[in-house]
């Protein structure tokens, strides 16, 4: 057996456990949170649980900001780093640190300026900032993605999750107030970022440091994506604010049971994106016929993956909505119906990032993202005064599909990957070839 062939069967083998890994974190995710949403939106009914994803939507919002966009290039850095792996995660936690601070006191500005007088949405969204904090140390998943070692991640998170629930249903047992679902949030930051630090200690991982000349280094090449980050959690979460604003919390209650139920099944080809990411950026200048190849399959299989689970979830979706919220969301089923198209092209821009950054090709992502959340602004000012949640979701697949497809012809540099995301839509040129 040649070296080449050991060397490829080991990759493909870590690179199958690592997915697998991030399947299974998915997969009890989904079943745990299928049964605590249902439980806790029927408990808090429509208008509580409209509360609680309004001020979810802010933190969300600042939750990009914080990170300063440096997680799209960190697994890039580490690889191409490895004796500087301390200096570059505990630079990366320090910056985002300072940036959650600053973040939490903006969002309570904002929300004060925005509902003022409203004390249960202020308390809200405020407990719920507190989480940014813990959120920066989320940062050390990183290496553990750049190792293909995963599975360490998904403990730390499946841990934390199972918390979350746990708390979620004893204030439901005691039937407690809207504000203290707040502190889910903080609860499963904490507790993410205290198992995420015994593994990364428990193997030996570099001492963190914090270097100026790192974070100015780190920030030169984030950028574009903390300025795309923003774009997308404009038109992802602005759409909930907006609907808050021009409607009342029981609309955003029904638009975020259907995008809760839309984003479920996504674990699958989240954990493929995620798995390839290391896979695909090593390959680049190693084999530029393999790089393709290993991207078009992975189009190929993120796009299939979409278009099946939206038919199923399309022709499903009454029956789902009654059994996870019961009548009073039946709302839900209409905007469901639309959102849930909006997921394939969702996935594509984020398999799109991957080629993004090996083909030096960042400052696209800005304009790509700024067209889209232009699109989804601006059909949410026109249609939700008219339609609603619907209207919501309209805007929603529109951007989606214009910035993450549509928006890749304009451009020279990046026509190529249009005719690689058909040619994987068709399955052409992804067949794996026996290795001699």
């Amino acid at each position: 057996m040649s070296i080449v062939r050991v060397i490829f069967d080991k990759l493909k083998s870590k690179f199958l456990k690592n997915t697998g890994w991030l399947l299974f974190e998915q997969i009890y995710y989904m079943g745990l949170s299928l049964l605590i949403t249902s439980l806790v939106a029927r408990y808090l009914g429509t208008h509580n649980y409209g509360l609680i994803n309004y001020g979810l939507a802010f933190v969300s919002i600042f939750t990009t900001i914080s990170q300063l966009g440096i997680g799209e290039i960190l697994v890039h850095e580490i690889i191409n780093n490895r004796k500087n792996t301390g200096k570059i995660i505990g630079t990366t936690i320090g910056l985002r640190i300072i940036s959650s601070v600053f973040s939490i006191v903006l969002i309570f500005v904002l929300v004060m300026f925005l509902n003022p007088g409203e004390i249960v949405i202020q308390t809200i969204t405020f407990i719920q900032s507190v989480s940014l904090i813990f959120l920066a140390f989320d940062t050390v998943k990183y290496w553990f993605q750049s190792n293909l070692e995963s599975k360490y991640a998904v403990i730390s998170k499946s841990i934390a999750f199972t918390c979350v629930s746990a708390w979620r249903l004893i204030l439901i047992l005691i039937k407690a107030p809207v504000q203290y679902f707040a502190f889910a949030t903080v609860i499963e930051g904490l507790v993410i970022s205290i198992f995420l630090l015994i593994f990364y200690f428990g193997f030996k991982g570099q001492r963190f440091l914090f270097s100026l000349k790192t974070a100015k280094d780190l920030l030169s090449k984030s950028y574009y994506f903390l300025i795309s980050g923003i774009f997308v959690t404009i038109y992802t979460q602005l759409d909930k604010i907006i609907l808050g604003q021009l409607t009342d919390e029981s609309t955003v209650g029904i638009f975020a049971a259907a995008m809760t139920i839309s984003g479920m099944w996504i674990f699958v080809p989240y954990s493929l994106i995620d798995s390839s990411r290391p896979v695909i950026m090593s390959l680049k200048n190693k084999n530029g016929e393999l790089y393709k190849k290993r991207f078009k399959q992975l189009f190929a299989a993120i796009i299939w993956i979409s278009l099946i689970a939206s038919l199923l979830i399309t022709l499903l979706s009454k029956p789902i909505i009654m059994i996870l919220y019961g009548e009073q969301y039946i709302t839900a089923v209409g905007v469901l119906n639309v959102l849930i198209w909006s997921k394939i092209f969702s996935l594509i821009g984020s398999a799109r990032t991957i080629w993004l950054i090996t083909e030096d090709l960042n400052k696209f992502q800005i304009i790509f993202l700024a067209i889209g959340a232009v699109t989804n602004v601006g059909l949410n000012l026109l249609l939700i005064p008219k339609f609603g949640a619907i209207g919501a979701a309209i805007g929603a697949i529109a951007a989606e599909f214009i910035s993450n497809f549509i928006a890749l012809m304009l451009f020279k540099d990046t026509r190529p990957l249009v005719k690689l995301i058909i040619e994987a839509f068709l399955f052409k040129g992804i067949k794996e070839e026996t290795m001699k």
